[in-house]
């Protein structure tokens, strides 16, 4: 039966008739996770049709023969994890495929016709002359062009397998190690030929004993209850999962926020989910050890520590409830009791990533209402990979590498969702103080800002987000006591978790799957990339920033904004370009005028006494700017475009 994606503002209930053909056609894990104990995830390259067609028109097949056969709806998922619970029924092995843009282009759907973010919030678009919010189809982008906004390592830093085109996943799972790998044999046997395995990565689940939980706790390697809080999409989830109004009403979710039609399926019956992948490996050590010291500089227990900067003891118990653990009440709450932040630091993890409704204030600096704050949740996937969990008695044997998250998520939009999250909450200084009290009329003054989320942050020295023009720092207000003044702590509690890799996927219908063969090709030849202001570029042969600079704003002298905004991919010399090397135009600055007190991008033309002249009606002050800025200016004769200066207060 039809679907109208947004008519149905709540759950549904998945025994319902009129479901029945949407969950047959919808992989399976996108509304409610797999919850096998084992998984593998295969990723794969296809070749160039250009050059091996044959190989593409049996890969096609291929995909259709495994939708046929292996992949697991939606429906078939649901009524496993039904029989599961009432007849101990293992619901067997587990298949999800999904394809990258760069697959959709092989296999003969070019990005015109491929799968789009549905922008619930209907944002504009970034140009050449305006940043705004700078929305955009990240999807067709893929992770790699999207370093510059979620100041990712740059591509030279991830592990080899993932710097060059995955063009699709292939996830395998089961309760039995034996099932997953004889499936994974059968499968990449098939693919043997036609498709290239790039990489595979192993999950599975660690789990620890805690007094307040009735069997043991699925973790993640710092130790804490991992995969409490998760939006339900089905009725008998939310009842059976959630307790307590409060957590009835902030994880109640409607399928839009999962779901986009399949533009290559059947009109309101086919509908797929944007699937983030994230290699996140953790240090475990230096996660422990800042812990320790935080709670030494503190007078704390190491547990509060550790929770301060989680949200959450390692068994759950939310901090907001209460200052030590065990408590059974894990996901029935919000932050209405806490608003300036003296039971849970802003900076925690679980706030900065799930404010519950806090941010939502009517003309106030973020949400404007609880349906869009409440519009960016993911349904989270994740799984560990690396080994069991740590002995963590002895800091100094805890691993610094090699153990981490295979972080998953999907959602219906990236850009709103995932991207949304890591940017504007859990990157952004600012965020949620010391603008939510602003937007009170209340002076916090135990918050100058918040800070980066203590967990999952992320922040590269001199790059700037650019649209928060902003370099994020650690935080730095922490809690002695409960309901108490903040003090400072010289602890560096941030980037204990890195980004190895990673791509943007879609999973598609069944049914788009198994029509796969009879589906039309088209393989458009590519245009030739110009940089464009606001836009990605990717380095070619013979580039150099300044002819760069000058095919984007028609002057090469400028050659310097684009080398600021991109150090942390070109490296100490400018002169060094790679071809590959993803670059970001920067728009031209707006900031003509230089303002004492604030920061100034050097313009053509400009030199310091002209500069002096605009700041102070004095161009005699000129050496004031110099003095300021030595460590920027090396001759004060000399000032080169898209230099960025401080202007010292008059």
């Amino acid at each position: 039966m039809p679907l109208d994606l947004n008519s149905k503002k709540e759950p549904i209930d998945h025994t319902d008739q009129q479901y029945q053909d949407v969950l047959e056609d919808l992989q399976g894990n996108i509304l409610k996770p797999h919850g096998r104990e084992e998984s593998v995830h295969i990723f794969l390259t296809f070749p160039d049709p250009s050059k091996e067609l044959q190989k593409t028109i049996a890969l096609r097949q291929l995909i259709a023969q495994l939708a046929t056969q292996d992949i697991t709806s939606a429906k078939k998922q649901l009524d496993d994890a039904h029989g599961y619970r009432e007849n101990n029924i293992d619901g067997g092995i587990f298949v999800h495929f999904s394809l990258s843009s760069s697959g959709y282009k092989k296999l003969g759907f070019p990005q015109e016709i491929q799968p789009k973010g549905v922008n619930l919030q209907n944002r504009q678009e970034a140009t050449p002359q305006v940043l705004n919010i700078d929305y955009a189809q990240v999807f067709q982008l893929g992770m790699k062009r999207r370093q510059y906004a979620l100041l990712d390592p740059p591509l030279s830093a991830w592990e080899a397998a993932y710097q060059s085109d995955i063009d699709a996943l292939i996830i395998i799972a089961a309760d039995n190690c034996t099932d997953v790998k004889n499936k994974e044999s059968e499968i990449t046997d098939k693919l043997r030929g036609i498709a290239t395995v790039v990489t595979v990565e192993r999950g599975k689940k660690i789990y620890r004993e805690f007094n307040n939980q009735e069997k043991k706790a699925v973790v993640e390697h710092f130790g804490f209850t991992d995969g409490v809080g998760d939006p339900r999409f089905t009725k008998q989830d939310l009842e059976k999962k959630e307790k307590g109004d409060t957590a009835k009403r902030l994880f109640s979710a409607p399928l839009n926020l999962v779901l986009v039609p399949d533009p290559l399926g059947t009109r309101n019956v086919s509908f797929g989910s944007f699937l983030i992948f994230r290699k996140l490996e953790q240090n475990v050590q230096g996660f422990k050890k800042a812990e320790l010291e935080l709670s030494k500089k503190l007078g704390v227990s190491s547990e509060l520590a550790g929770a301060m900067a989680v949200g959450r003891f390692e068994d759950g118990t939310p901090l907001v409830l209460q200052g030590n653990g065990g408590s059974k009440n894990l996901n029935d709450f919000d932050y209405s009791g806490d608003p300036v932040g003296l039971k849970c630091p802003f900076q925690a993890h679980l706030r900065k990533t799930n404010p519950r409704l806090e941010s939502v204030r009517e003309g106030g600096p973020f949400a404007q209402s609880e349906q869009q704050e409440l519009g960016h949740r993911i349904a989270r996937r994740g799984v560990t990979y690396g080994g069991q969990i740590s002995d963590f008695s002895n800091l100094d044997r805890l691993p610094t590498g090699g153990v981490g998250l295979l972080f998953m998520c999907y959602q219906s939009d990236i850009w709103e969702q995932f991207e949304f999250i890591q940017r504007f909450w859990s990157n952004a200084p600012n965020f949620l103080e010391p603008g939510m009290s602003q937007s009170r009329n209340v002076q916090n003054n135990n918050y100058d800002r918040t800070g980066l989320d203590a967990v999952s942050g992320q922040s590269l020295s001199e790059q700037r987000d650019p649209v928060i023009q902003e370099t994020p720092q650690a935080p730095e207000n922490w809690l002695k006591e409960r309901d108490q003044q903040t003090v400072k702590a010289d602890v560096k509690f941030a980037n204990f978790v890195k980004l190895k890799g990673g791509e943007y996927f879609f999973s598609p219908s069944i049914s788009f799957l198994k029509s796969l063969p009879n589906q039309p090709q088209n393989f458009p030849t590519p245009s030739i990339e110009e940089p464009v202001p606001s836009k990605t570029y990717i380095v070619r042969q013979g580039d150099d920033l300044s002819k760069i600079s000058e095919r984007a704003y028609r002057d090469g002298s400028l050659f310097t904004l684009i080398y600021d905004a991109n150090k942390n991919v070109i490296g100490s010399n400018p002169s060094s370009l790679l071809p590959g090397q993803i670059l970001y135009i920067p728009i031209l600055p707006a900031n003509t005028s230089p303002i004492p007190g604030e920061e100034y991008t050097v313009l053509p033309g400009d030199f310091l006494f002209l500069i002096a002249e605009r700041a102070y009606k004095d161009g005699n002050r000129f050496m004031e700017i110099y003095e300021a800025n030595r460590n920027v200016i090396l001759d004060p004769t000399v000032l080169l475009p898209g230099q960025r200066i401080r202007i010292p207060k008059q």
